[in-house]
């Protein structure tokens, strides 16, 4: 599965290319308004908890698991993100997102057809959702390195 490929990259990748910033640099604002480049890290560990506990609880579910939304805004302030060094949150990231790997690698077919169904009551399988997952990181990724492209496998 590719994305399975391209978080194993990633887990490589971002840690290297994060410790270039300074702890200022991290903890200003992007733009007035917007998450510091911690504040989206800090993000996408709140959706790596979110993520893997959905990975988890689909694959024991008969019937399609119901996922939830959150408030990321609520999640990013209550975290405290930069409050915390750099070297904290990042440890986070990489801890969360090996564990997410160790989840999703060696899924059989069947339990990555299970089925989840989305807040606008969409349907997907657990495929979809993993992929769905890594797009998503890779977006903010972005937003932490402007003008990177993460586009690993695509």
């Amino acid at each position: 599965m590719q994305a399975v490929s391209d978080l194993q990259n990633l887990l490589h990748e971002v840690p290297r290319r994060f410790r270039q910033f300074g702890d200022e640099e991290v903890k200003k604002p992007r733009a007035e308004g917007k998450w510091s480049r911690l504040q989206v890290l800090g993000h996408v560990c709140d959706s790596a908890i979110n993520n893997l506990n959905r990975f988890v609880s689909i694959q024991g579910q008969s019937e399609p698991l119901v996922i939830a939304s959150y408030n990321q805004n609520v999640w990013v302030e209550a975290g405290r993100y930069n409050e915390a060094s750099a070297e904290e949150i990042l440890a986070l990231w990489v801890s969360l997102n090996q564990s997410v790997l160790r989840v999703v690698s060696g899924l059989s077919e069947a339990v990555l057809s299970h089925l989840c169904r989305l807040p606008d009551g969409t349907e997907v399988t657990l495929e979809w959702l993993i992929g769905d997952y890594v797009d998503h990181l890779k977006h903010h990724l972005e937003q932490i390195f402007p003008g990177d492209r993460w586009d690993l496998g695509d």
